[in-house]
């Protein structure tokens, strides 16, 4: 079954036209295809309205300053691409170093921050930081 994490993200962050097809993929067989829709259709996928901060210059130190002004769990889970990295949970530190720059997209979930990593091209990926709370 489905992790309620994993529904509360795709509520909360996923346009309502993809939602019903992403929690279908992400709760059957078809979980690295609905990871997949990352790859290069990020912008069609997510709420314009929640994210905070994209593009494919924020490196590791730049999430990790903006993160610092946020309240962030101890704990992060991650939704990747990479079954070795999927449904993991972590430190934000961690998830960061395991899931930034492995060129596969992946999702990584503190609270009410989430961060999301494209599939990497060429140079580096495109990166969201998105928020549900207003600043």
């Amino acid at each position: 079954m489905l992790d309620e994490i994993e529904k509360s993200f795709i509520k909360c962050f996923v346009v309502k036209s993809k939602q019903d097809r992403l929690l279908f993929e992400l709760g059957g067989k078809k979980r690295r295809d609905g990871v997949g829709r990352f790859c290069h259709n990020a912008e069609e996928i997510l709420k314009p309205e929640k994210i905070k901060m994209s593009g494919d210059c924020l490196l590791i130190e730049n999430i990790m300053e903006a993160c610092r002004q946020y309240d962030i769990s101890q704990e992060c889970y991650i939704i990747a691409y990479d079954p070795r990295l999927d449904r993991r949970i972590c430190s934000l530190n961690d998830a960061l170093k395991l899931v930034l720059g492995n060129g596969m997209p992946a999702i990584i979930i503190c609270n009410d921050l989430i961060i999301v990593e494209t599939e990497q091209c060429f140079g580096t990926p495109t990166r969201y930081i998105l928020r549900d709370k207003n600043d």
